[in-house]
């Protein structure tokens, strides 16, 4: 006869174990079989529609990300184009100086006039074409 008082461990031991809702899903997940499902199959179409949404998404982003980039480095070759167009102005200013002029003028052994120059007047029918 059959000892009608089990222990506890006993009667856990004998009825098998249930798998509870989350190992369930985890399981059909790893191994693909929620996607025969009657529902996933059903919603499919929106399913693509939302995986090429995410794709363009990820694209747009990366796109924009390479603008910035690009924006960037041309924003920094600007300051350095304006940096030297500063210099090579300030330079050219200070060629154009008159004490910078005499000077140069005295290196080639020429003489700076005393006398302002001259203006020529023409009398503009001068310049009308004789028949």
């Amino acid at each position: 006869m059959k000892n009608e008082f089990t222990t506890k461990k006993e009667t856990q031991e004998q009825a098998p174990k249930k798998k509870g809702k989350f190992s369930k899903g985890i399981t059909n997940v790893l191994s693909g079989e929620f996607l025969s499902h009657e529902g996933v199959m059903k919603h499919a179409p929106f399913l693509l529609y939302l995986t090429v949404f995410f794709l363009l998404y990820i694209y747009i982003g990366f796109t924009f990300e390479d603008a910035e980039r690009d924006k960037q480095r041309i924003k920094g070759q600007l300051e350095e184009m304006n940096a030297e167009y500063k210099t090579l102005k300030s330079e050219l200013e200070a060629k154009k100086r008159q004490s910078s002029v005499a000077a140069d003028i005295q290196r080639l052994n020429l003489e700076q006039p005393n006398t302002p120059p001259l203006i020529i007047e023409v009398n503009p029918e001068s310049f009308e074409e004789h028949e």
